[in-house]
């Protein structure tokens, strides 16, 4: 009989690199992101979300995705210039420590540092990058995005805080 820590074990989730498979997944995570987000504003309709999900964006960015009994809790894409332009999850992944292995992924990847954007209005995800050593770069800030939303420029200095 197997033990309840290791059935515990086999349960947690799981960091890996991103396949072609797991792109229509990531799309949907966005969408679902967008639906569920009242204060978010549609600017670009789902198919044309699905449509950036091509299996060239594996060539030109490292996806991390972490999965639980084979569905995809979020996922994390990253320029090879340490810019992270999208780190989603589930709803029911938040707060799991989800975002954080995804995250961790990204600074082990990039260890010199890295950047990324995040709505004003996205009180959770400051929050969270906040916690995880990014700070805002004021003169970087973005007043005229599509979706009428300011974004934050927010740094991780790496190795060199």
């Amino acid at each position: 009989m197997m033990s309840s820590a290791l059935r515990k074990q086999d349960s947690a989730p799981v960091l890996r690199l991103a396949n072609v498979a797991d792109l229509p997944v990531c799309a949907a995570i966005i969408n679902d992101y967008i639906d569920a987000t009242e204060w978010l504003p549609r600017t670009i309709d789902h198919s044309a979300v699905e449509a950036l999900f091509v299996p060239s964006l594996l060539e030109s960015r490292t996806m991390f995705v972490v999965e639980e009994h084979g569905e995809i809790l979020g996922y994390l894409s990253m320029s090879d210039d340490g810019f992270v332009p999208a780190l989603y999850l589930r709803p029911g992944a938040r707060g799991k420590g989800v975002g954080k292995m995804l995250l961790d992924a990204a600074k082990t990847a990039h260890p010199d540092g890295l950047e990324l954007t995040v709505f004003e209005r996205n009180v959770d995800a400051l929050h969270f990058y906040k916690r995880e050593d990014f700070h805002e770069d004021p003169t970087r800030r973005d007043d005229t995005t599509d979706e009428g939303i300011p974004t934050l420029w927010m740094r991780w200095q790496g190795g060199a805080q």
